[in-house]
């Protein structure tokens, strides 16, 4: 049996038409909001099937009904567009029936949009996908799933060979700090004090449109983006301090910016932190997982966070086998929560699995969710503490580093940022924060967010061709390094193709 009217309610444009937007939950919320940050779109073909991934938070069912908004408001049936969230089911059978419903009153369009959000909630869900394509469905339906639970969309979708998923996986990560100016800029613009600046951030807008950083082209094409915007270090520093704190993250940038412009105390609002946490405790739950373990070593990587060490000593930590921390980290790293940086063995041409890692947190919000809610202390707090200290900010700063490179060169399972993006570190104990293979040769980029920069400082090894230091304040360009401020370098990093 079908629940229609639980069914409809999810599809509200089948009543109102174009004007649903009023009355979807969502949608309706972006209008409250002080900016409507927008994602890149991407082409869908009939025969194919598409995955969104992406954790809790990000705007993925937001992404969704936008695209249903647009498709309704470029004339396209609102009664041929099904949107299920498949955490609303209890059993594949409801969703089967769901489905049923929806083509059974569509049997003579050839053309429908099926949008099934939370995929990774409903226990062998990928099953459903098979059955449509085998049934002949997929020929006349755009389907487009989203998850939360990286590690259960991939391994599910793994056993879809040959049924249009291969290549059509999509990232969709909190907001690249280059996202983060250029669709901020015009709000801020209108709430500063002095005309110079309002002018400066408008010029600085119109300035990054234009440029952009692609690491491929060398050290010579970052030169001249860099000196393109460089002259907008004070702006871009300002926005830098604001991304610092909310992080990627769109109804945290949104809310904090309404408390900071109009003058209130406090950076995050906590209610989005405690959510947050709950979320991804939850998943790990629906994953079969421990929570009281995810939660311990969850509290030992934030103890630990930013230094080197190995899954046994992790495992030491928290009392359990070091194959049992792989399986978590996999599990979080899937989710988008935390991110594995293997070092490099330049021998082997390989990572070393058995060497030191190092773990952070793919957002900066993130960091400060956990440790607010694990530690028991405000969210606010948290922040203060951490701008307050150097040396853990210059840490939150390399993780976001790390998170950016990625974004800018992976693609979902063709190019992982494990087959690209390490650290390296010598027996004595000199490291190089990350290293990345472009066209064949390595770069090492060395961030520097704290004190002044030295060359003597930075190792270098014969086996890295150029590096970049990211700096808080220096630039120079010297035979094969490059020297840049980490608000500027960022702010012209542009993401891959996969990465919405």
């Amino acid at each position: 049996m079908v629940r229609i009217s639980e069914i409809v309610s999810q599809n509200p444009w089948w009543k109102h038409g174009k004007a649903f937007t009023r009355y979807d939950r969502h949608l309706s919320r972006l209008n409250e909001s002080l900016i409507f940050f927008e994602r890149k779109e991407f082409e869908t073909i009939k025969e194919n099937a598409y995955i969104i991934r992406g954790c809790r938070q990000v705007g993925k069912t937001t992404y969704l009904k936008e695209w249903v908004n647009k498709l309704v408001s470029q004339g396209f049936d609102p009664k041929r567009i099904l949107y299920l969230s498949l955490d609303f089911f209890t059993s594949r059978k409801e969703m089967r029936n769901a489905i049923n419903y929806f083509l059974e009153a569509n049997r003579e369009a050839q053309s429908l949009y099926m949008f099934l959000d939370e995929a990774t909630t409903l226990r062998d869900w990928n099953l459903e996908l098979k059955y449509l394509w085998d049934s002949g469905i997929t020929g006349r339906a755009y389907i487009v799933a989203t998850g939360s639970s990286g590690f259960a969309l991939r391994k599910k979708g793994e056993l879809l060979p040959g049924r249009g998923l291969e290549g059509n996986e999509y990232y969709l990560k909190p907001l690249s700090f280059r996202e983060f100016v250029l669709q901020t800029a015009d709000y801020v613009r209108d709430h500063v004090e002095t005309k110079e600046f309002r002018d400066a951030l408008k010029r600085l807008k119109t300035s990054l449109e234009k440029v952009n950083i692609d690491l491929k082209r060398g050290l010579d094409e970052t030169y001249r983006a860099v000196n393109a915007i460089i002259p907008f270090k004070k702006e871009l520093e300002y926005l830098f301090r604001i991304y610092l704190v909310t992080g990627g993250f769109p109804e945290v940038i949104n809310r904090y910016l309404r408390k900071r412009f109009a003058k209130e105390k406090g950076y995050i609002d906590p209610t989005l932190a405690e959510i947050f946490v709950r979320n991804v405790l939850g998943d790990v739950t629906k994953q079969g997982r421990q929570e009281t373990f995810a939660v311990q070593m969850l509290k030992e990587i934030i103890n630990k966070y930013g230094t080197r060490y190995t899954f046994s000593k992790l495992a030491r930590g928290v009392e359990t086998t070091h194959t049992t921390v792989i399986d978590y980290l996999e599990l979080l790293e899937d989710s988008f929560i935390l991110t594995v940086l293997h070092a490099y063995d330049f021998n082997k041409q390989d990572l070393k699995f058995k060497g030191l890692k190092k773990v952070y947190f793919q957002d900066p919000f993130i960091f400060y969710a956990l440790r607010s809610s694990l530690g028991g202390v405000d969210v606010n707090e948290v922040v203060t503490e951490v701008l307050e200290d150097e040396e853990l900010l210059s840490k939150i700063v390399e993780g976001m580093v790390t998170s950016h490179l990625s974004m800018s060169l992976e693609t979902p399972i063709m190019r992982e940022p494990r087959t690209f993006l390490w650290f390296y570190y010598e027996v004595h104990g000199r490291e190089i924060d990350n290293v990345v293979r472009l066209n064949g040769s390595f770069t090492g980029i060395e961030t520097k967010y704290r004190g002044e920069i030295s060359y003597k400082d930075v190792l270098r090894i014969p086996q890295i061709k150029n590096y970049i230091i990211l700096s808080r304040e220096d630039v120079e360009y010297k035979k094969n390094i490059l020297v840049v401020p980490i608000d500027v370098f960022l702010s012209l990093l542009t993401k891959s193709d996969h990465n919405l």
